[in-house]
């Protein structure tokens, strides 16, 4: 299950955040939600006052708390 539950209230922006901070590209993020490269370069450009594709979103979410769970090798944690 993913947070938020409603795929309409996720930031895209925030998720953008997030793909960085585990260190994948866009086309590994892609991939491992099950989307296209497009589809999720258009979902993370979007600006808080448009609307977007929930799927994606929804995928996008679900692929960002599986992978923040268990964080790939590419995420580089400093203290």
């Amino acid at each position: 299950m993913t947070f938020p539950l409603n795929p309409a209230d996720r930031e895209p922006k925030g998720d953008h955040n997030r793909r960085i901070g585990l260190g994948l590209s866009l086309e590994q993020m892609a991939a491992e939600a099950g989307v296209t490269v497009e589809a999720l370069r258009e979902y993370e450009m979007t600006s808080p006052d448009h609307k977007f594709d929930l799927l994606v979103a929804e995928r996008v979410g679900a692929a960002l708390d599986r992978l923040e769970a268990h964080p790939p090798a590419s995420q580089q944690v400093q203290s």
